[in-house]
């Protein structure tokens, strides 16, 4: 396919699964109520069809930047140092493939922070909350060191907040959604702005 469409285009492609994870929050928040409010599975179904097809193709096209990045490397530098550049690439892919998860649980870590403390703000059974944790709402040290044990979570936290509270699972990596639709923006637009060398201006500096 990219041997038709030409490398940049091809990446340029790729660039379809900026709206697939930017969207990704927005499904789920849609499924989330249409379930909660529909009395059968018809309204949800198309909506978890797209998560879940989105999710499929935006994997593939992880694969894909990876298979095409030697020919478009080649196309851009040459045979005789492509193997040089790529070598040079997977190192910073490899950087990325642990500083990626490090942000990731970053992120996830400050969304179930924020959830947790949303929860715990919006119970009105004090009693039912002290007869859960042994501690009252308003302890707020011992509600800190509970949540560092996992005595307190948010499933946990589910069973004491106030009937038709939302659950905030569902939401935990919207953030994490956001920002990496944001760097595939930047990639994307790093890819368009590749130009050809002006060869004339190359042999004035020479």
């Amino acid at each position: 396919l990219s041997d038709k469409l030409g490398r940049q285009n091809t990446y340029t492609l790729f660039g379809l699964g900026i709206p697939i994870v930017g969207l990704a929050p927005t499904l789920c928040q849609n499924a989330a109520a249409a379930a909660a409010s529909a009395v059968d599975d018809s309204s949800t179904v198309p909506l978890l069809a797209s998560f879940y097809g989105g999710s499929v193709l935006a994997i593939t096209f992880y694969g894909g930047i990876f298979s095409v990045l030697p020919a478009y490397i080649a196309d851009l530098f040459g045979q005789k140092h492509a193997g040089a550049i790529h070598g040079k690439l997977l190192t910073a892919w490899a950087a990325s493939a642990v500083a990626g998860p490090m942000g990731l649980s970053y992120l996830r870590a400050e969304s179930v922070s924020r959830a947790t403390s949303d929860l715990i703000d919006s119970v009105e059974d004090r009693d039912a909350f002290q007869r859960a944790f042994d501690c009252s709402v308003d302890d707020v040290a011992s509600i800190e060191k509970l949540i560092n044990a996992k005595t307190i979570s948010i499933s946990r936290l589910m069973e004491v907040v106030p009937e038709g509270t939302p659950d905030p699972t569902p939401f935990l990596y919207d953030s994490t959604c956001h920002i990496a639709a944001g760097l595939m923006g930047v990639s994307a637009l790093a890819n368009l702005s590749i130009q050809p060398i002006d060869l004339s201006k190359a042999s004035a500096i020479k």
